[in-house]
């Protein structure tokens, strides 16, 4: 008996290493470095170039490595005769990778299941352009080869308008597998991207990003339908920016979460996303929110320098504490727990933004740093003891207590000038409202503040003038503070 169940063990893994092997070999014949840049060439129309393929009899197990890989911008069938086998020249790549790893596991093969272990792209350089026109360099590759939509009649239009209304939705059930995915990304990428229409640059820098552990199953959908997520970059303009919300910026991002692809009660491809997204490092210039706030008129009475420092550079370092909790379907990207540590202020949002109409609702909190609050008092006092025109009141009001006064709806528990804000609009066209707290103009402040003075101007006369005389003084000091 255990004879005969070796024999079958024996058998078995005969057979299996018999179909790796015979794998292996047709991988060997077909992935071709020449053969493989000339079908890349004639499906991008772009011209190819690669320097090495790593490939063996049993690469199906170990993996294929692809080194070194150059992709040109557009060339004609004629251009890319010519410069078939030929590195690419460096003024004209559109992209290019220092290696491609691909490895899938033989075994789920057997049972219809997909199992691919890795699938990442190391170093990759992208180079984005869109001209003035509005046409970038890789059109030709997302659009329809088969007629310009600009060329179409409106006859045709209308079809394809009715066409894509009744295409049915991706669902789990058009995937005929169980799918396993160890990693699948990009490791320290870089994609500069050149906008003719508005003369700027930006670049994404130091992209790695990673889906990794995933896990779909149309069969169990409810406990396997997750791909986890996670990601680091920088994203930086090059030079200023000429139009938009923010004049330049330099923002390192790091983000960890998950992406549920299916929804599972109408098993519809809706991806969810689901992540905390942090800001250690970053500068912003100029940006819209910031921007608005400060121009907030009583805030500029009230904190004078303190506010006007959104106008200015904003720039933070090692922050643990910048970041933002974010959930995202549908085109409606919901923030929670948000904060930015700024030198003055922390800054505490959350709300809702919508990717297609670019709209806002959003909350904004704004606590200054304890050690700014003598200094907004001492700046109020001098602008309240400027307010006060009139010589005779100067010698019985007290501005140092006004602006004390004034303040104390600022101050939260903690002796901090505690603001909010509701923000609206569009991310194009921002609009701030200061809610909370609800503060008077200085003038009134000084106004309100009479009586009080007129009783100590009184006091100060009271001992030698007496009953008429005394309410005239009073109201005399009255008439002196509305001139």
């Amino acid at each position: 008996m255990l004879k005969k169940i070796l024999i079958t063990i024996g058998s078995l893994l005969a057979a299996i290493l018999i179909l790796i092997i015979a794998a292996g070999i047709i991988i060997m014949l077909k992935v071709d470095k020449a053969f493989i840049q000339a079908q890349m060439s004639k499906a991008l129309n772009r011209q190819v170039y690669i320097e090495k393929i790593d490939v063996s009899i049993f690469s199906i197990v170990s993996g294929i490595e692809i080194k070194n890989v150059a992709i040109s911008n557009f060339k004609t069938p004629q251009q890319l005769a010519v410069l078939a086998g030929k590195p690419v020249a460096a003024g004209d790549v559109f992209t290019g990778m220092e290696a491609l790893r691909f490895k899938v596991r033989f075994l789920p093969l057997l049972h219809k299941q997909v199992d691919l272990k890795e699938l990442v792209l190391y170093s990759p350089v992208i180079n984005l352009t869109r001209s003035k026109k509005g046409v970038l360099n890789c059109d030709d590759l997302i659009k329809s080869k088969k007629q310009n939509p600009a060329d179409k009649t409106d006859m045709e239009k209308k079809k394809d308008a009715e066409a894509k209304k009744q295409v049915k939705p991706l669902t789990a059930d058009d995937i005929p597998v169980a799918i396993t995915v160890g990693e699948i990304g990009i490791k320290n990428g870089t994609l500069n991207y050149y906008d003719g229409k508005f003369d700027q640059k930006f670049q994404i820098y130091k992209l790695t990003t990673l889906a990794y552990d995933i896990n779909i199953d149309p069969k169990d959908l409810g406990k396997k339908d997750e791909i986890k997520l996670k990601m680091s970059l920088g994203i930086k303009t090059v030079g200023s920016m000429k139009t938009g919300s923010v004049q330049s910026f330099d923002v390192t991002i790091d983000a960890m979460g998950k992406v549920i692809p299916f929804d599972v009660k109408t098993r519809q491809l809706e991806p969810e996303v689901i992540a905390h997204v942090g800001f250690p490092d970053g500068q912003i210039t100029g940006l819209q929110i910031f921007n608005a706030v400060a121009a907030i008129p009583l805030l500029g009475d009230y904190l004078g320098e303190y506010i006007s420092f959104l106008r200015g550079k904003q720039e933070w370092k090692n922050s643990k504490a910048s970041g933002v909790d974010l959930r995202y379907k549908t085109d409606k990207a919901e923030l929670s727990n948000g904060k930015l540590d700024l030198k003055e202020a922390s800054l505490l949002f959350d709300g809702a933004v919508n990717t297609e109409s670019s709209a806002l609702d959003m909350n904004l909190n704004m606590v200054m740093k304890k050690e700014i609050t003598e200094g907004v008092r001492k700046g109020l006092a001098k602008n309240i003891e400027a307010g006060i025109k009139n010589p005779e009141i100067k010698k019985y009001a007290d501005s140092d207590k006004l602006a004390e006064a004034a303040m104390q709806p600022l101050i939260n528990k903690d002796g901090m000038i505690d603001l909010k804000f509701k923000v609206g609009g569009t991310t194009k066209k921002t609009a701030v409202k200061l809610t909370q707290p609800q503060l008077d103009s200085l003038s009134s402040i000084i106004k309100k503040s009479g009586g009080s003075i007129a009783t100590e101007a009184a006091k100060g006369a009271g001992k030698k003038i007496v009953g008429e005389g005394q309410k005239k003084l009073m109201d005399d000091v009255q008439n002196l503070l509305k001139k």
